[in-house]
């Protein structure tokens, strides 16, 4: 599957239609615009901490991608003055070649469609994607206070491995099967940041 072509139909919790699409070259603007419309504390959740702009260096690095070893898509809503990107998903290898596949995995999805269960529809599109590229395993550092987050993660049906540190919570998932989401609080792994 050419995945710099992806494009599904889905909907959100209250039926409005929503389309997801792989992220192109010529999003650099609505990704700013986007970022721009999160408040801070989603900003914060995003990247760890306060930031007030996108540089173009991070705009290329989002928007420019392989799509093997780098996957994005968007999720937008149609409206009359066309289309209206409210969330970006994301998968970043960071373990490949002749062993397991492992990546990385973040999502935003602006405020006020936070409730709507558009993080829900990114997280299982970003799911399928990468298990039909071959990944078994996807890691997230998740800030604790990002209810959220963690709920879409605790609810996916997958095996969790999830230790704290200093309020962030990181999280292993085996995607290879549905399992019985187990939790454990062992000494936190290594991270990895896009």
């Amino acid at each position: 599957m050419d995945l710099s072509k992806y494009s599904a139909a889905a909907r959100l919790r209250d039926g409005t239609p929503l389309q997801l699409r792989a992220i192109r070259p010529d999003d650099k603007q609505r990704l700013l615009d986007g970022f721009h419309r999160l408040s801070g504390r989603s900003v914060y959740f995003r990247f760890m901490g306060a930031r007030h702009e996108l540089t173009p260096k991070d705009l290329k690095y989002f928007t420019e991608i392989d799509f093997r070893h780098h996957i994005a898509i968007v999720a937008a809503l149609q409206d009359p003055s066309g289309e209206k990107p409210i969330g970006v998903g994301r998968l970043i290898e960071i373990q490949g070649g002749a062993g397991e596949r492992i990546a990385d995995i973040a999502f935003a999805v602006e405020d006020k469609y936070q409730s709507l269960g558009a993080g829900t529809v990114l997280f299982e599109h970003i799911v399928r994607i990468a298990r039909s590229e071959g990944f078994s395993r996807m890691l997230a550092d998740v800030h604790t206070n990002n209810h959220r987050m963690l709920d879409i993660f605790r609810h996916s049906g997958f095996d969790i491995d999830s230790q704290v540190e200093s309020g962030i919570e990181h999280i292993e998932l085996d995607i290879t099967r549905p399992g019985s989401r187990t939790t454990s609080h062992q000494p936190a792994r290594e991270t990895h940041h896009d």
